[in-house]
């Protein structure tokens, strides 16, 4: 993680009042010290269009157009009935 030992010093880097829960993945900006992101689907959809010119295998689609509504809808899913599943139990 280079200088920071965890993604809860990533998030007070970015913002020192900030008293949450970090989240993780996070797309983090090393030149400029900042958070870009931290919802896993937009982060997949930004490595797909803008980060070609850095990739090993530039032709790669991981986010092929005529597969992003199947995709949403199984973000959906995941993030109702798994992600924040998990979260609304603890409040049980």
């Amino acid at each position: 993680m280079g200088k920071f030992q965890s993604p809860l010093e990533i998030y007070k880097h970015h913002d020192p009042t900030f008293d949450g829960r970090p989240t993780v993945p996070i797309l983090f900006d090393k030149k400029t010290m900042k958070i870009v992101n931290n919802e896993s689907s937009e982060i997949m959809r930004m490595i797909n269009s803008n980060f070609q010119k850095l990739a090993k295998n530039p032709d790669l689609d991981i986010f092929p157009k005529e597969l992003e509504s199947e995709i949403m809808t199984m973000n959906e899913e995941i993030y109702h009935k798994i992600n924040n599943g998990v979260y609304k139990t603890g409040f049980s």
